[in-house]
Parts: C-alpha cells; sequence; structure tokens
C-alpha cells in the first residue's frame, strides 16, 4: 500500500466516521451529560466494535455475513431494536440536575454500561459491517503479507475514529451548564431519544443491500 493509498483510506474513513449516525449521536449525549472523561470510556466501546469489524472484514467473514440475506436481516432488526430501545430510555430518563459530571442516575454513569452502549451501537450496526467490508479490500496489496496491511489500517481507524467522537464529546461537554436546567435537561432527553427512535426506524425500514 503506498502512501497516496493510505492517505486515501485516512479520508474516506474520516468522512465516514464524521458523518452524522447513532454513534456520533451517544458520543454527543455522552459527551453533554457526563464530561469528558466519561464520555471518553463510551467512545471506547465504540472503537473496539469497528475493530471487531475490521477483523471480521479481514478474515472474510464480513463479506459471507452480509451476503447472506438472513444474516443481514437478523441484525438489521436487531440493531434496530436496540436502537429503539435506547431512544425510549434515555426520553424518560430522570429529570435532574447535573453536578460536576454526574447524573443521580447511577446506573447511567457507570463506565461499563457506558462501554457496552457504545459497543453494541456500533456492533449492531449493519451499516458499518458493510461498511468495512466493502473498503478494506479495497486497500489491501495481495502481494504483500496481510498482518501488517490489516494492523496499520486497523491502528489508523482506530485513531481517527477516537479523536472524532472525543472531539464531540468535548465540544458537547462545553454545553453541559445549560443541561443543569431541567427544563434544558428534559428538552435534550426528548430531542436524543427521538432521534435514536428515528435513527432505528430507519434502519429497520431500510433496503437489504447498501
Amino acid at each position: 500500500m503506498s502512501i497516496e493509498q493510505y492517505l486515501v483510506f485516512v479520508a474516506i474513513t474520516g468522512v465516514f466516521l464524521l458523518s452524522p449516525g447513532p454513534s456520533v449521536l451517544l458520543s454527543i449525549n455522552n459527551g453533554a451529560k457526563y464530561g469528558v472523561k466519561l464520555s471518553a470510556v463510551g467512545v471506547l466501546g465504540n472503537v473496539v466494535a469497528f475493530q471487531v469489524l475490521i477483523i471480521l472484514s479481514a478474515l472474510g467473514l464480513g463479506a459471507v455475513l452480509t451476503a447472506s440475506s438472513e444474516f443481514f436481516n437478523i441484525l438489521k432488526i436487531l440493531g434496530a431494536i436496540y436502537l429503539i430501545y435506547l431512544g425510549v430510555k434515555i426520553w424518560f430518563a430522570p429529570i435532574s440536575n447535573l453536578l460536576n459530571g454526574k447524573s443521580t442516575n447511577d446506573e447511567d454513569t457507570t463506565p461499563f454500561t457506558l462501554f457496552k452502549q457504545a459497543f453494541f451501537v456500533t456492533s449492531s450496526n449493519p451499516k458499518a459491517l458493510v461498511y468495512v467490508s466493502a473498503l478494506l479490500p479495497q486497500f489491501i496489496n495481495t502481494q504483500q503479507p496481510l498482518l501488517p496491511q490489516v494492523i496499520t489500517l486497523a491502528l489508523t481507524s482506530a485513531v481517527v475514529q477516537f479523536t472524532i467522537f472525543m472531539s464531540y464529546a468535548a465540544l458537547a461537554s462545553r454545553a453541559k451548564e445549560l443541561l443543569k436546567k431541567p427544563e434544558n435537561r428534559k428538552f435534550f432527553n426528548r430531542f436524543s431519544g427521538v432521534t435514536f427512535v428515528g435513527f432505528g426506524v430507519a434502519l429497520g425500514l431500510s433496503e437489504n443491500k447498501i
């Protein structure tokens, strides 16, 4: 892989990860509610899930799985259900003041919970699996050892994703002061909840192939 190809991979991956989607919205939601430190745990969940998809693609499993209409539909429905569940949960989240980046809802502020939510949002999105399966082979030179190339692309995507999602979370955390007002917190929860449900419905109704 030449340096030109590598830079193209970085650019394409960056544009894909910058685009609005459930994972981006979750990073923004976590940043606004819990601050940079806790939202970083969620971002790590996104990154780990994306790396799993890259490994599946490198093993050839991604192409096989996405070629199966039955599997794709199952993955799509599960992803849609989880996004809708997350949206409903955020909609009905307790309306309380935020103090020092923490909510009175202890479950929501558990690092493992944030990591788990982010991991499931990314890994259950079939569009991410299809994207990785279609993109990765384009930058693999079959005349060279596979492992070093996959490691390079995986680490690069991890750095790009972490940087972009943390930037979203950091910008959102600046608005944390606004969420100390119950009415603003209520509006934010309603908006985030509806948006997650919207993503879930759109995913469930989307075509099988992307």
